[in-house]
């Protein structure tokens, strides 16, 4: 889950450029073939790409009141659930959308970062309520390692593989963060209204 949601959030913000470059002169997307579009030609951003990214980052500002909604209603795994979900179904929008819609475009990316952004926060704040102080440094910073890894390896699938094909890079994407909405649902604990835990404890 950590994995997934860093990748994700990192992908989001390499997607919306990707596709700006890809889609800017309605041209088409690049195949096998090196004749279709020079993959390492340079494209310079519009005016209202600039403005597109802006609006689309606005999106990780509503992430934390939604996350403050959803903690006063839900429980912890829940909301794992719903914000995995909704990503996953905002990244299956990106293989049905006319790329010549500029505005659905960025409505889903600006929703789908904040869908992901509310998660990232819900992640550290999970991994803390469920590990006892003893471990809970430690319990966090292997998570997050774990985040970096993701981090590291969305380039690849945003900037690269996406050039080669489109579908199956934004494919990616949706079927590890649907992996990662199952996950949050067969999680074990939920520590909403739970005390949290100084040690452990055998019985």
């Amino acid at each position: 889950m950590w994995m997934t949601v860093a990748m994700s959030y990192y992908g989001l913000i390499l997607i919306n450029t990707s596709l700006m470059t890809l889609f800017n002169d309605n041209k088409p997307l690049i195949t096998n073939q090196s004749s279709t579009i020079e993959p390492t030609k340079c494209k310079m951003l519009t005016t209202d790409d600039y403005k597109s990214l802006i609006f689309t980052t606005f999106g990780e500002m509503f992430g934390i009141p939604l996350l403050l909604f959803f903690l006063s209603h839900f429980g912890r795994r829940t909301i794992c659930l719903i914000n995995f979900s909704s990503a996953s179904i905002c990244f299956a929008l990106f293989l049905v959308t006319p790329f010549n819609q500029p505005w659905i475009i960025n409505t889903i990316t600006f929703t789908a970062r904040m869908f992901i952004s509310s998660q990232f926060s819900l992640m550290y704040l999970y991994t803390m309520e469920v590990y006892p102080t003893v471990i809970r440094a430690i319990a966090v910073g292997c998570a997050s390692s774990m985040a970096r890894i993701g981090a590291m390896i969305t380039p690849y699938l945003a900037q690269v593989l996406i050039k080669q094909t489109f579908y199956g890079a934004i494919g990616v994407y949706v079927i590890t963060t649907a992996l990662a909405a199952f996950c949050a649902f067969l999680l074990p604990i939920e520590t909403r209204g739970r005390e949290l835990k100084v040690s452990f404890r055998f019985e």
